[in-house]
């Protein structure tokens, strides 16, 4: 069993390398046309003007094109979608806030409450608290 996946295909008895695993062969990269890698995961992913279609006259079928004389060339505006920040909730209990900080070995400094530091805490991780009543 390799590193690729061992931890997924855990009952999966077959020796093998990590360029023979068949998790890695299963996937398949849509930009770079290779096994290995997710097309989310892509470290070669193209720029917008190698997307297709890359104008909204490749969207018209071609006999439609030529009957209504349709030359131009409109740019499709591609809106890149910024993935939302992670949220991280807690119960709106000062005791399960200091459960919380304890379990991490985070200390409370001087003069902050628990909240300010597990909020500090939450923007240096890059993700919002949300507390649950």
């Amino acid at each position: 069993m390799c590193s690729i996946c061992k931890d997924t295909l855990q009952d999966f008895s077959i020796n093998h390398t990590e360029a023979l695993c068949p998790l890695r062969n299963s996937r398949y990269c849509s930009y770079c046309a290779q096994y290995g890698h997710l097309t989310k995961s892509c470290p070669a992913k193209p720029k917008q003007i190698f997307r297709e279609p890359a104008y909204l006259e490749q969207l018209i079928p071609y006999s439609d094109l030529k009957e209504y004389n349709i030359s131009s060339k409109t740019p499709i505006r591609y809106k890149e979608v910024e993935e939302p920040q992670q949220l991280l909730e807690i119960k709106d209990d000062d005791k399960v806030i200091a459960a919380w900080l304890s379990a991490r070995s985070i200390k409370v400094p001087k003069g902050h409450t628990k909240r300010h530091t597990l909020e500090e805490y939450a923007k240096l991780q890059n993700k919002r608290v949300v507390y649950i009543h």
